[in-house]
């Protein structure tokens, strides 16, 4: 009797064995046909269509408010949107339009901000900038402030705005 029952259950986790064995051969050849987008090849071909240059900082104390101005420039034939921006300097930080209307200036930040295809977006002082709330440090000049900014692609591209004097 026990050999019937280890027979019978030798026959029912046989077939199951196959089964994972066929589904992970599947998925394997799934992925290596249709090609993951996430390889690290695709990462480095994205991240060389799309440079940050001109990084620079304003000096600001703990606990403030900075600013952070530079150029992305998208070399790819297809736009793309930055959608977010870290930093271990601020508690966040966010794309923000100066602009002037009726007399007044005012600051709007952007959830997004479309980089055109084979074109560069500028940020400077008076325009678009990146807003650093509530700095964790001071930034002094000659301080390197570490940054990465996210695109709606999912490019993460990391780079470095050094403190100066405007």
């Amino acid at each position: 009797m026990t050999s019937v029952v280890r027979v019978a259950r030798s026959r029912r986790t046989w077939p199951m064995r196959h089964c994972a064995l066929i589904v992970g051969v599947l998925c394997v050849a799934t992925a290596c046909a249709t090609g993951d987008p996430d390889t690290t090849a695709d990462r480095e071909a994205l991240s060389a269509l799309l440079r940050v240059g001109e990084a620079w900082a304003r000096p600001a104390d703990s606990g403030a408010t900075g600013g952070v101005y530079l150029t992305i420039r998208n070399a790819d034939s297809v736009g793309v949107d930055l959608v977010g921006i870290t930093t271990p300097f601020a508690v966040s930080a966010e794309v923000h339009e100066s602009m002037n209307h009726e007399g007044m200036a005012h600051m709007m930040a952007r959830p997004a901000l479309a980089v055109p295809a084979q074109d560069s977006v500028v940020m400077r002082p008076g325009g678009l900038h990146v807003m650093l709330l509530e700095l964790t440090r001071a930034l002094a000049p000659g301080d390197s402030v570490p940054l990465t900014l996210v695109f709606s692609n999912g490019l993460m591209l990391p780079t470095t705005a050094t403190v100066r004097v405007p």
